[in-house]
């Protein structure tokens, strides 16, 4: 049986086709990961608020639980569950509400670290999405 010789044009686009599928593939993961993660701060950010809203219209925001927290997950869970991530988490909860809201937005992806900025702007631009769901005092 003869080997045949793959000409490098041939074999360049086989390489090029191989590896687009593998970024793709690579980014979609990532994509999935940062979603899952916001979806999880979120939830993190409502079980704080309920827990310490108990029922009442607000809460009163005790830096006791959040330290308490931060210090009980932290050996499990590394600095994720810092102080400040937890309060983020808190405050990004108060800001989407609304889950389904939140889903919307993930569409055009936004890291953890992207919402934390937004977070921190202190009057939203007026026809963004943050201005119209933010309801941050």
């Amino acid at each position: 049986m003869k080997n045949k010789v793959i000409g490098p044009g041939h074999y360049n686009n086989l390489l090029d086709r191989i590896a687009n599928i593998l970024v793709e593939a690579r980014t979609k993961v990532v994509r999935e990961i940062n979603k899952a993660q916001v979806l999880a701060y979120w939830e993190i950010g409502k079980e704080i608020v309920e827990f310490e809203q108990k029922g009442k219209a607000r809460g009163e925001y005790g830096e006791h639980l959040i330290e308490r927290l931060s210090k009980d997950m932290t050996p499990k869970f590394g600095r994720g569950v810092s102080p400040t991530n937890l309060k983020m988490m808190r405050l990004f909860y108060q800001a989407f509400p609304i889950r389904q809201t939140l889903s919307d937005e993930l569409e055009p992806i936004l890291s953890w670290s992207h919402y934390c900025e937004l977070l921190k702007v202190e009057e939203p631009l007026e026809g963004t999405a943050i201005s119209q769901y933010a309801n941050i005092t």
